[in-house]
């Protein structure tokens, strides 16, 4: 088994490196002999001139794939494998590996923080020490099992059949990650994870807003953060984050400034009720709502409020948010519109989301003009130009008004 470094000739007068590693010889299904062979394209290319500068940036970039070669080789004849793997790798710590890696995800999605840790945490409780060499089909196993029986949340309740994918998933992207990185001998093979029950969408109607509305909730952040989802359609991650810092008044308008999934600030238009839900800055505030903690400990609250509220759901933030959509909906809001304000990337992700809701014959368009379409687009994207008093007028009132309660 060898590997040799080969040079290729491109149309445009360069010369690409790549490596050829030979794996001996194999019979195909007709029987015949065949050589195996594997090959690599190395990051580097030379340049086919005679100045003295270029043969010498030349030698430089042959003695740089040499040594990969010679590399590649000492790992081949090391391991007898391919992928190539480094013994001396297999008795490190994978939970180095593991936080770098987080690192680098989190810094590319911020918003899946949450996950990444519960990941490491729940990893941590199986085992709290891991080499390479530990990583097997029998590990792989071990932790599902532990995710599916054992592991627990931050309230003690154990882990739903959605959750456990989710984490498993992180899992194997790391391991896959590992493998391509030559620190696993073998390609991970992992177990088959249980299919997910179709998901129930729920969505509140008017008497169960109006109890929740005339219900005292043990915490008040997070009643107010519920009622603020449905009337913005701002989900959790969102909604924990926003500061008064975010708030812009514009003579009797409030307007959010918050960043959407492309990392583009708009400004999101605030209705009266969702103003009068935020109330007035205590001194030196920071966050909007404070008192909101994680999502497993705020949907505990929510089912104590809709149990004392006599409501018949189970509520969730993303509840509110379907709310929201089914509000609008009806209301005649305009579909490019909804999308814009729940952060979707793609019209087609809100189309789906209304089908899924059971909303037939949604509005994909509105009396507006295409002209006055993009006009919404720009105001929504643009951070520097505040939203013009006419067109302020009919974004202020998209959202749902709560009936006056007879306390009689």
């Amino acid at each position: 088994m060898r590997v040799h470094l080969r040079k290729l000739k491109n149309k445009n007068g360069t010369v690409s490196l790549r490596l050829d590693t030979f794996m001996g010889y194999y019979i195909d299904e007709n029987g015949q002999r065949k050589a195996q062979r594997i090959r690599e394209t190395l990051p580097l290319k030379l340049v086919e001139q005679k100045d003295k500068p270029l043969q010498e940036r030349n030698r430089s970039i042959l003695d740089q794939a040499e040594k990969i070669r010679a590399e590649k080789e000492r790992l081949l004849l090391q391991s007898g494998s391919y992928p190539f793997f480094d013994k001396n790798e297999s008795k490190s710590d994978f939970y180095i590996f593991l936080d770098q890696y987080i690192k680098a995800q989190i810094k590319r999605h911020p918003s899946s923080k949450v996950t990444w840790q519960g990941l490491e945490k729940h990893l941590k409780n199986f085992k709290s020490k891991i080499s390479f060499e530990d990583l097997n089909a029998t590990f792989y196993q071990d932790f599902l099992s532990f995710l599916e029986k054992k592991a627990l949340k931050s309230t003690g309740q154990s882990l739903q059949q959605k959750s456990i994918n989710l984490y498993y998933s992180k899992f194997k992207r790391v391991l896959q990650h590992a493998a391509a990185k030559q620190k696993l001998k073998h390609a991970p093979r992992f177990p088959k994870l249980k299919s997910i029950d179709s998901q129930r969408y729920i969505v509140l109607n008017e008497e169960d807003i109006i109890k929740l509305n005339s219900t005292h909730c043990a915490n008040h952040d997070v009643k107010n953060a519920f009622l603020f989802a449905l009337h913005t359609g701002l989900n959790y991650l969102m909604i924990k984050d926003l500061c008064w810092k975010n708030i812009i008044r514009e003579m009797d308008a409030w307007l959010l400034d918050i960043p959407d999934r492309n990392g583009r600030p708009y400004l999101y238009p605030l209705n009266q009720n969702a103003i009068a839900l935020l109330g007035s800055p205590a001194p030196n505030p920071k966050l909007l709502f404070p008192r909101i903690r994680s999502k497993s400990e705020n949907n505990i609250m929510l089912l104590k409020w809709a149990q004392k509220a006599q409501v018949q759901h189970t509520l969730t933030f993303n509840v509110a948010k379907y709310t929201f959509v089914q509000r609008s909906i009806s209301e005649g809001m305009n579909v490019e519109l909804i999308q814009q304000l729940l952060g979707h990337m793609k019209l087609k992700t809100t189309q789906n989301l209304i089908e899924k809701l059971g909303i037939k014959n949604p509005l994909l368009s509105d009396p507006l003009t295409t002209e006055s379409k993009a006009s919404f687009g720009k105001i929504l994207t643009d951070k520097p130009k505040l939203i013009p008093k006419h067109k302020r007028i009919q974004l202020r009132n998209y959202s749902y008004t709560f009936p006056k309660i007879n306390r009689s």
